[in-house]
């Protein structure tokens, strides 16, 4: 399996099975059993609102993140619903680094988009770009077609919505891009601790690297540390209505911390949650971090 695929998890939250890798390690949304969360967004299925982290969904199927409820095999098989959402299956230029931007980016899909589907180029303060059109290529309607004009070294956010022509589901999703050698984002705080639960001590430690890209690392102490088998980081961005973004840890070679990079391209106040799964222990431990990313000086 890939380290940045979006991992499985038996709990009382609804799962998402994944539809396919995202650039970078991070994963898309889509069909379902019992899940940890999803990156898109998807509008009109009773997802619980990225903000509350708690609404129940009661209608529909997808989640993103975190939604009790039925097992998804069984509704569908009482309801008879198919879902046909349009899942992000491939974007070039790809999250991370680069010289500097192609004249256009190809963003490829699962399935066939409808009216609707569109794609926005963001500045570091999540400012809509001007001169971007980005609409589904008539020719090819897996497609979204995102054309730029010529910009400067900077760090900028490709921001995306998906409407399935199947079923009119729509997805939102987001990813960076780190142009010409942009100074990275900083931020005033250092690492964050958490003592919730009780039994778990948890603390996120950002730093960002030469190439742009926070490197996240996570950290567990307490009467449960030793069970953490799995570690997802869940961010949702300054700007709302661009989706969700989960990265699965990886451990590291050396000292066996959990850590994931992910590049944090826009300013203002951030939303991480450490969603960590620990062996024998059935439900996950959730805990929510805040975390501002600052410009550089000058900029």
């Amino acid at each position: 399996m890939h380290p940045g695929l979006l991992a499985w998890q038996k709990s009382p939250h609804p799962i998402l099975e994944p539809s396919g890798p995202f650039p970078g390690g991070i994963l898309e949304v889509a069909r379902a059993t019992h899940v940890v969360g999803v990156t898109g967004l998807c509008e009109g299925c009773g997802m619980m609102d990225r903000k509350t982290w708690t609404r129940r969904s009661t209608g529909r199927i997808l989640t993103l993140a975190g939604v009790a409820g039925l097992s998804t095999s069984a509704f569908l098989a009482s309801a008879g619903v198919a879902l046909a959402h349009a899942n992000l299956e491939k974007a070039d230029p790809p999250a991370g680094a680069v010289e500097t931007l192609p004249e256009q980016f190809v963003l490829t899909f699962s399935g066939a988009l409808d009216r609707g589907s569109g794609a926005r180029l963001l500045d570091v303060r999540g400012v809509p770009v001007d001169g971007v059109s980005g609409e589904f290529d008539p020719a090819d309607r897996t497609r979204i077609v995102l054309t730029v004009p010529p910009v400067a070294p900077g760090l900028y956010t490709v921001a995306w919505v998906a409407v399935s022509a199947e079923d009119g589901h729509e997805l939102l999703g987001f990813y960076g891009l780190v142009v010409g050698g942009a100074f990275p984002l900083s931020s005033d705080s250092g690492p964050v601790t958490s003592a919730m639960p009780a039994d778990l001590s948890v603390q996120l430690s950002p730093a960002t690297d030469v190439g742009g890209a926070t490197q996240w690392s996570v950290t567990t102490s307490g009467a449960t540390a030793d069970t953490v088998a799995r570690v997802i980081l869940s961010f949702v961005p300054p700007v709302s209505g661009i989706g969700t973004v989960q990265v699965t840890c990886k451990a590291d070679a050396v000292t066996g911390i959990p850590g994931a990079s992910f590049p944090v391209t826009m300013a203002g106040d951030w939303q991480v949650e450490a969603i960590i799964r620990r062996t024998g222990v059935s439900d996950d431990a959730r805990v929510r971090f805040a975390w501002t990313a600052v410009l550089p000086l000058g900029v």
